[in-house]
């Protein structure tokens, strides 16, 4: 999830600018070569060496709001990497923090640029998956050759975070990953049918401003559900949307699901009630989870066991809640290009990749540089969950369906509709939407 902070801890950082007019920032100068000469014995004219030209700068544009009120130390950590790279390699690189959202965002920014001033396109944005399919579709950002993303290399949920239209267009980066935590003395439930026996409470966010919370999404696509037709207008699946609502339905009544869950919109809204509670299965997100633990005494960390998030079905193989940024190249120019997978390739050697993302609470898309983290456990753990199928991002549903769903989900946990006219009443909605 991302963080609103205030404007002001960007002008703190006083190290970048958020406005276009502004000029970019080099985060250190190529070094000047200095000439000695030995006097001569007869006066003669001195000769003027010409300096070897700095190559041209790499410009990067970077997601000024990360995870959780993170921007200023994530922004930091990784202008340290780009002074450490201009360091070894002379190259300078101009850093350029933009918003992840809304107006002055990467990709609204993006946008407007190409229209009314491309010359100040970047050669390197990091974008949120979600604005991926955008960008592309805009053509904005340009194809990522096959051969640069080797699938041994990254974890499955990043390569598809990075398709759009059958093609690459982006590298990926760092990831956050959802799963639960469980604080109690038996082993965490792993389906929705043992939280029902157990009658354990179980928390997530299911409050949003539009759409349809993640859980839900994930849930119905995992029965098979779609959210549109092959000409992309709405569409409703009922069976799977009744399969859903009727085990939430008895989750409900079993007291595992309370109607509390539409009023919590992230994590920190319900974590109080699992540190101070035992059997309690709650839904975090990585960059949470690792800050929480952080922060926390190693008794209180000790007793929070991490688990996939549990399973709708036994018969379906489970899909993974993930998000992520990646690297898009915003040239079709053959050298800047190079010069920017370069830089890509530097930030992303195993040992280097591992320091920044365990120091930023982000997972790494490379499997090496996971499996470098100094948390063996944790990293093991996440790494079988990014190798599953991804779950479709709320951002990208048809927004038509996606809001039948969370209207039909929440009259059924507000007791106002059974399961099955809940799921009449989001089929009675997209119908109408379709016109029939």
């Amino acid at each position: 999830m991302i963080a609103r902070h205030a404007q002001a801890i960007l002008c703190a950082l006083g190290l970048y600018a958020l406005t276009a007019c502004a000029a970019p920032q080099a985060f250190a100068h190529s070094p000047s070569t200095t000439a000695t000469f030995a006097a001569a014995q007869v006066p003669t004219p001195t000769p003027s060496l010409t300096p070897t030209p700095a190559p041209p700068a790499i410009n990067v544009w970077f997601p000024a709001l990360f995870a959780y009120e993170a921007e200023l130390f994530t922004a930091q950590h990784f202008s340290e990497l780009l002074q450490e790279y201009t360091r070894q390699t002379g190259q300078v690189v101009n850093l350029r923090l933009r918003r992840a959202d809304g107006l002055g965002g990467i990709f609204e920014t993006l946008s407007s640029a190409a229209q009314v001033a491309p010359s100040v396109l970047p050669d390197l944005a990091l974008l949120r998956a979600r604005d991926l399919p955008r960008a592309a579709a805009a053509k904005l950002i340009v194809p990522i050759g096959v051969e640069l993303l080797p699938q041994e290399a990254y974890f499955a949920t990043a390569l598809n975070l990075a398709r759009y239209d059958g093609d690459f267009y982006g590298i990926p980066y760092l990831l956050e990953l959802q799963h639960a935590v469980y604080r109690g003395e038996a082993p965490p439930p792993l389906a929705w049918q043992t939280l029902i026996s157990r009658q354990l409470p179980y928390l997530f966010p299911a409050k949003v401003s539009y759409g349809a919370n993640s859980t839900l999404l994930s849930h119905y696509a995992t029965l098979g559900g779609q959210f549109s037709d092959q000409n992309g207008d709405p569409l409703l699946d009922y069976d799977p949307l009744l399969t859903v609502l009727n085990v939430y339905a008895e989750a409900r009544a079993a007291g595992s699901l309370p109607a509390e869950v539409l009023d919590y919109a992230e994590p920190m809204q319900y974590w109080a009630t699992f540190t101070a509670g035992k059997n309690v299965l709650v839904q975090v997100d990585s960059t949470f989870f690792l800050r929480q633990r952080a922060a926390s005494e190693p008794a209180e960390a000790s007793a929070w066991q991490f688990s996939p998030l549990p399973q709708i079905s036994s018969e379906k193989p489970p899909l993974s809640m993930v998000d992520g940024w990646l690297w898009t190249l915003t040239t079709a120019d053959p050298e800047r290009q190079k010069r920017a997978l370069a830089l890509i390739e530097w930030l992303q050697a195993p040992k280097r990749f591992a320091e920044f993302s365990q120091r930023v609470g982000l997972l790494p898309a490379q499997r090496a540089a996971l499996s470098a983290w100094s948390e063996p456990d944790y990293a093991a753990f996440a790494a079988t969950l990014l190798d599953r199928n991804l779950a479709p991002l709320p951002d990208l549903v048809n927004s038509t369906v996606a809001e039948a769903l969370q209207e039909s989900f929440a009259r059924l946990l507000k007791g106002e509709l059974s399961s099955e006219a809940a799921a009449n009443a989001a089929l009675d909605r997209v119908r109408v939407a379709r016109g029939r």
